[in-house]
């Protein structure tokens, strides 16, 4: 009798192990499903109060503050003097419609009477922080000694070999102040010129000079959410006898961020927003004109990090061309740029 109800027992206790394994197993991920749940709301909770404590890290308009710190801050709360190679947004941006601002960018001239019709011009610049001295003086603000290098070049698309016409070599060395929302530079460059080899060969008759200047100017710009104004006085201290240019200079400006009719992406730190923006030049030896440039596109960048942003845009610019030995010759033109940096 028993040997017949031996394997019933046997298979009967078999399927009662596999049901409490079952069990067992979908206990398990009830708990581990309520747990990662649990953490997930517990780690969005975090985030939201740790983005209602610091408001200005989401805010495009604050460029001292980053997540999760700057090098600035940190030298602050470990109550440091200064910090070397300070990491972190510029402490005085370039203008936005300066055409020789420090930026990487390439775009398409259409109908520029300074050299030829259709003109590619492309730049390469950029800045190196060395130190930073933090919270000083009366207002309490930040010094920074910084490095400048960049090139302007450009070139005759439409030509066999699309030759280069001129290329403009700079060199900086800007000291700069901010406190609230203001920010001073001053800065100490050289610029000198150079026509390209192809561009001689075919224009033989061309007179060939050696622009190049070394100059001191003092900017000033001053920020207040969606705006920004500022003014630069210039003095060139020094230059080529073979090629002579007015010696002081005015430029002012104005920049415009239509935050409202961009969008956030709080999840990836990103933003995008129109912007537009004038810079105008004067210099001593202008006599018809003064420099006129103008800028209206869009612009995509992180809230985070160092902030540099990719920008498509069109530029109308009226006035003296800014390319090197063209300099003086007067000249109008239509430009759709795109540029990355700040």
């Amino acid at each position: 009798m028993m040997r017949y109800i031996k394997p019933w027992i046997f298979l009967l206790s078999l399927n009662s192990a596999f049901l409490l394994a079952e069990n067992f197993d979908k206990k398990m991920n009830d708990s581990s499903k309520s747990a990662t749940i649990s953490e997930t709301i517990e780690a969005s909770k975090e985030l939201d109060n740790y983005r209602e404590a610091h408001p200005e890290i989401y805010n495009e308009n604050c460029w001292s503050s980053v997540e999760p710190e700057t090098d600035a801050e940190y030298a602050r709360s470990h109550n440091l003097w200064g910090i070397w190679l300070p990491e972190g947004p510029p402490m005085f941006r370039p203008f936005l419609a300066d055409p020789r601002q420090l930026t990487y960018s390439v775009g398409w001239r259409f109908n520029d009477r300074a050299t030829v019709k259709n003109v590619i011009d492309v730049s390469f610049g950029d800045t190196l922080p060395i130190f930073r001295w933090c919270d000083i003086w009366k207002f309490r603000g930040d010094l920074q000694l910084e490095l400048e290098g960049g090139v302007w070049a450009i070139f005759d698309p439409l030509h066999k070999s699309a030759p280069l016409i001129d290329a403009d070599y700079y060199v900086g060395i800007p000291i700069t102040y901010a406190f609230g929302n203001w920010a001073l530079r001053l800065r100490g460059y050289h610029i000198s010129t150079h026509i390209g080899d192809e561009f001689l060969i075919n224009h033989p008759h061309f007179d060939r000079r050696n622009p190049s200047i070394e100059a001191i100017d003092l900017s000033v710009s001053w920020q207040k959410e969606q705006i920004r104004l500022y003014g630069v006085l210039g003095w060139v201290c020094c230059q080529d006898d073979s090629f002579r240019v007015g010696p002081f200079y005015l430029e002012t400006g104005l920049e415009l961020r239509l935050s409202q009719l961009g969008y956030r992406d709080h999840c990836n730190r990103l933003y995008s927003e129109p912007f537009f923006g004038m810079h105008f030049r004067y210099q001593s030896h202008f006599k018809k004109h003064i420099n006129q440039t103008y800028v209206l596109g869009w612009e995509w960048g992180k809230v985070s990090g160092i902030r540099r942003k990719f920008r498509l845009f069109l530029e109308y610019h009226d006035g003296y061309s800014l390319d090197g030995q063209f300099c003086k010759r007067a000249t109008h033109y239509l430009s759709f740029r795109g540029s990355y940096g700040f």
